[in-house]
């Protein structure tokens, strides 16, 4: 009987942690086609929709000017973040 109460509590301890849990948050960007923007989709490497500082160096005016790009300053430089620097 005890381990019927120890079963059925461990259950009820891993439902509530799964429920307070966040959910998991898609932060995959997709990329460009490649015909909206060829230079970045270039520069992106790893194909992942945003430019590292290290995808980004490789042009030497995003080099200079990236950190002043990143406006929401999470290291990567999105297509709109591009778009914006660029208008």
């Amino acid at each position: 009987m005890k381990s019927v109460a120890a079963v059925l509590g461990s259950a009820t301890l891993a439902s509530a942690i799964a429920i307070a849990q966040p959910a998991a948050q898609d932060t995959h960007v997709k990329p460009l086609p490649s015909h909206a923007h060829p230079a970045f989709n270039d520069l992106d490497r790893n194909a992942d929709g945003r430019l590292s500082f290290l995808e980004a160096k490789q042009d030497e005016r995003l080099k200079s000017a990236f950190y002043r790009m990143d406006l929401d300053l999470d290291g990567f430089l999105s297509p709109e973040e591009l778009r914006r620097f660029r208008a």
